[in-house]
């Protein structure tokens, strides 16, 4: 739907830890200890690896490795869409041998030495937004964290009591890209719009 509105993509997936994804091939399955494919979304349609085929070109042109991210955006050559996913040691909740035994921590300092390589960039400078978001609560169904930046949000620390979900993300990246129609619960969710001073 991206691609038939003319929305260039990419999702850069990190695997810092083992280097078993160079990006020479599609990352169909897990690499046994950081990449987990289960937080790759983009692997799951048959278009894109050509029905599970590690070989896809289309696959090997879009998911990237998260290596790969900071080049593109010094060059000014990162797609319109980006979906990030931090590797199993940064990503705050999984239980493997990492060089941090603090999940939060270790996650929260990734963060904080990657977010401002984005901020950074041309492409965020440019009514660019970053959503941080997480897919799960610590029990049961929430809440879940989530952090918008960009230089048309409110800004200041804004925050609200919208209830919003995960189909709420999804409407609003839909709306900012024009993209219809409006997939699963995103057509009943509340977007983000209240935290931005225009949107979109």
């Amino acid at each position: 739907m991206l691609e038939a509105a003319g929305i260039s993509w990419k999702t850069y997936q990190e695997d810092e830890g083992s280097g078993a994804f160079d990006g020479t091939s599609c990352p169909i399955g897990n690499d046994g200890n950081y990449y987990d494919i289960n937080h790759n979304p983009f692997v799951y349609f048959d278009d894109v690896t050509n029905n599970n085929s590690s070989t896809a070109t289309r696959c090997i042109q879009h998911v990237r490795p998260y290596s790969e991210l900071l080049t593109d955006l010094v060059n000014d050559t990162v797609p319109r869409y980006n979906f990030i996913v931090p590797d199993l040691c940064h990503d705050m909740h999984e239980n493997i041998s990492c060089t941090q035994s603090n999940r939060v921590l270790y996650g929260d300092t990734w963060l904080s030495t990657e977010v401002p390589k984005l901020l950074a960039s041309r492409a965020y400078a440019n009514n660019g937004a970053l959503f941080i978001l997480w897919d799960e609560g610590v029990i049961g169904d929430g809440p879940i964290g989530m952090i918008v930046v960009s230089p048309r949000a409110k800004g200041g620390g804004y925050q609200n009591t919208i209830h919003y979900t995960h189909s709420s993300t999804l409407r609003t990246v839909e709306e900012i890209f024009g993209v219809t129609p409006l997939l699963g619960d995103a057509a009943n969710a509340t977007d983000l719009s209240d935290l931005f001073v225009s949107f979109p």
